[in-house]
């Protein structure tokens, strides 16, 4: 009867495994700075250093738009338009994502320190 996998198999799963964790490593331990823009009418009126916030504070841009930060987190908490799409889009945690009120032209970015690798929609 044969085995399974001989000696060398097992090295070079082990090692494959050895080798993923220590590519992973990096990415785990990161701490990028997170900033978050809040544009109205196409200029920022706000911005937070989302890793420096130690409480939840709330924001108005304007009188129909509420913003809650909290730390590493943005979001519309409430707006008056019809169909709030941009109160359900949710908290932002993550460099690169934005969440915007069209009717209100409110707009919320995240920005970061390091490199963006890749962004999917």
């Amino acid at each position: 009867m044969r085995k399974l996998f001989s000696r060398t198999d097992i090295f070079i799963i082990i090692g494959v495994i050895v080798l993923s964790f220590i590519f992973l490593i990096p990415n785990v331990f990161k701490n990028d700075e997170l900033i978050a823009q809040v544009y109205a009418d196409g200029e920022i009126v706000k911005e937070f250093n989302l890793s420096e916030i130690d409480e939840e504070t709330v924001f108005c841009p304007n009188e129909n738009i509420v913003i809650s930060v909290r730390n590493g987190a943005i979001r519309f908490s409430s707006s008056s338009c019809k169909d709030e799409l941009c109160v359900n889009s949710g908290w932002l945690t993550a460099k690169g994502q934005t969440a915007a009120c069209l009717p209100q032209k409110v707009v919320i970015t995240i920005k970061g320190a390091g490199k963006t690798d890749m962004i999917t929609y």
